[in-house]
């Protein structure tokens, strides 16, 4: 079965057309079917009207917070098919009618000047044109008076003409004499009898549910069926679904039985695809691959490392090369006050104290880098060795024990976990012990506050460090041991 994509509405703006100028009678008349979903104008004599769009204005509303705002960043009121993205200014729309009834004046004088400048009419002052122009059915006479006194006085039409659309239509379509004539609007339905080509005024009858029931029926309905795309289903997509498949039932019972058949079913569904960005999902990696990748990472972050080092060592003895040359001036007899002060030392025991420690720094680096780089992974162990029990233990007894031993380390990390995860807490007992020992060793005499002025002062907290915060390679290596062993048994 064929898959439909749904087509969002493309709306192109209408551009200003060339004016055909006032040639006089029948050929001058501009022709407004003002409709409260569409509205049409054009010239009568011409086939097609030349204008055709939604009925709708969207005025962007104004930033209170900004007072004094600048002409050029009013936001401009845009008018039917100048709102490209009706969705988008939903909560901005605004319209002249009341149902089907015209009762917002100041929308429809808008509407109109639209129409007349995308015309082309360029008369200065007036309208040079005579207007038909349609109203709704029973239109009471407070709101025609009203659309008069605009048209005429606003303006300055020489003539116009009200008419009924559902009658124009039957006229058009050259119908009986005898009829009835269903008018399905926007937001009402009339239900016109025709006898002898008049009206039976009496009989006509209105209903308050036209398309844009229709409309906001079946976007619910979507709606409630499909959850997961209720964002995607917007009402202006469910607009387009209906007037693309929506159709009359001339039996609706008949219909109905036809829909309920399976076969039929599969014969006239639609299936609708809505639109979706395919999302690209990364491969995802063996555990070898992971394996690799981590290896890789760990030998980048050794250079990277190992560069620093070597950066840092070149930096140092260059230091180093400066403070000797200090030495040896200040043991010359020269005054070395300057250089000291650009290197932030106040006499020459501070200086022998920094030649100390730059040399001790430079050992250490040098040190580092002479030493191989080991990686985060536990060499694997002896496994022939690990493999044989004890002479003195069954084989049981071996699992037993080496199980046991699993879960102690698999504990004892656990129980470390849980302390760092308190110590960074304050209202918890391992903080406040914490902070209980740190003032007592920081204490010397009573009323003396110097806590932190010497160097030796911070040697505080690799006391009360002692227990280590991060898993050892011994510990690793035991537990490699054990689930080694462990899994190998459980092979067996």
């Amino acid at each position: 079965m064929d898959i439909s994509p749904i087509e969002d509405l493309k709306i192109t703006p209408d551009v200003v057309q060339s004016y055909p100028g006032p040639s006089g009678g029948r050929e001058a008349i501009v022709v407004i079917d003002n409709g409260s979903y569409n509205c049409r104008a054009g010239w009568m004599l011409n086939d097609r009207p030349a204008l055709t769009f939604r009925n709708l204005l969207a005025k962007p509303r104004k930033d209170r917070n900004k007072k004094d705002v600048d002409a050029l960043t009013v936001p401009v009121t845009q008018i039917g098919n100048d709102i490209v993205n009706i969705e988008a200014m939903r909560l901005q729309l605004r319209t002249q009618f009341d149902r089907n009834v015209v009762t917002h004046y100041n929308v429809q004088e808008q509407i109109f000047d639209y129409i007349f400048t995308k015309l082309g009419i360029n008369t200065k002052n007036a309208v040079t044109h005579r207007i038909m122009i349609t109203e709704c059915l029973f239109n009471p006479n407070y709101c025609r008076s009203l659309m008069s006194e605009l048209l005429f006085e606003c303006y300055e039409i020489p003539g116009l003409c009200y008419g009924v659309d559902c009658l124009f239509s039957n006229y058009s379509n050259k119908r009986a004499k005898n009829g009835l004539i269903i008018a399905t609007g926007y937001h009402t339905t009339h239900v016109v009898p025709i006898i002898n080509g008049r009206i039976v005024v009496e009989n006509v009858r209105r209903v308050n549910i036209g398309g844009a029931n229709m409309i906001a029926f079946l976007h619910r309905c979507l709606q409630l069926k499909y959850t997961i795309h209720m964002n995607a289903i917007t009402l202006s997509r469910s607009e387009g679904l209906l007037h693309k498949y929506g159709e009359f039932a001339n039996d609706y019972m008949d219909s109905l039985r036809h829909w309920a058949s399976l076969e039929y079913y599969e014969k006239n569904v639609k299936k609708i695809q809505l639109p979706y960005n395919q999302t690209t999902v990364a491969p995802t990696l063996s555990t070898e691959q992971k394996v690799e990748k981590k290896k890789e990472n760990s030998r980048r972050l050794a250079e990277i490392n190992a560069r620093r080092r070597e950066e840092r060592l070149a930096q140092d003895e260059e230091l180093l090369v400066q403070l000797q040359q200090l030495e040896e001036s200040a043991e010359d007899g020269d005054d070395i006050r300057d250089a000291l002060a650009e290197h932030s030392l106040k006499d020459a025991g501070d200086l022998k104290r920094m030649i100390m420690t730059v040399n001790s720094r430079i050992d250490k680096t040098r040190v580092k880098i002479n030493t191989p780089v080991v990686g985060n992974s536990v060499p694997p162990p002896d496994t022939e060795k690990l493999l044989q029990p004890p002479p003195n233990m069954t084989i049981e007894e071996w699992v037993e024990e080496t199980r046991r031993k699993r879960e102690a380390i698999l504990e004892k990390r656990q129980a470390r976990r849980q302390r760092k995860q308190d110590l960074a807490k304050r209202r918890t007992a391992a903080a406040q012990e914490r902070m209980r020992i740190i003032s007592h060793l920081a204490r010397k005499e009573k009323g003396s506050d110097d806590f932190g002025m010497r160097d030796e002062d911070w040697d505080v907290y690799k006391q009360i460090s002692r227990e280590e915060d991060s898993d050892n390679e011994n510990e690793n290596e035991r537990l490699l041991e054990c689930e080694i062993i462990l899994k190998h048994v459980w092979l067996v």
